[in-house]
């Protein structure tokens, strides 16, 4: 599994890249599945009316369809925990979904008596 880290309009630097691969290492746990994470690191110019500066969107790659985080925070790593969060809370439930379907294909008589 790789983990991408990319940004625009800033360096990212060793600190930021092992933060992220860190917060990236509890999607891998959630689920087999992931076979890759890109991460887009964005600091848009800071107006006096917009303290939500720093944007970071996730892209979680799995089989069939990608999951798509965009979060914005005050600080860039409260950002990149917020979206590994948001991440995270759509991967398990793909994952759950998934179980549960196969459950029901599998014990057809279950799904009928508990629903």
């Amino acid at each position: 599994m790789t983990v991408i880290v990319e940004s625009k309009q800033m360096k990212v630097t060793s600190g930021l890249r092992a933060h992220v691969e860190a917060q990236a290492r509890k999607l891998m746990k959630l689920s087999k599945n992931v076979t890759g994470i890109r991460v887009h690191l964005e600091t848009v110019r800071k107006k006096s009316n917009d303290t939500l500066a720093n944007i970071v969107t996730y892209v979680v790659e799995l089989p069939g369809k990608d999951v798509v985080v965009k979060k914005r925070a005050i600080d860039m790593y409260q950002a990149i925990i917020q979206a590994t969060e948001g991440a995270a809370r759509q991967v398990r439930k793909r994952y759950e979904r998934r179980r549960d379907t196969r459950r029901q294909v599998k014990h057809p008589e279950v799904a009928s008596t508990t629903s």
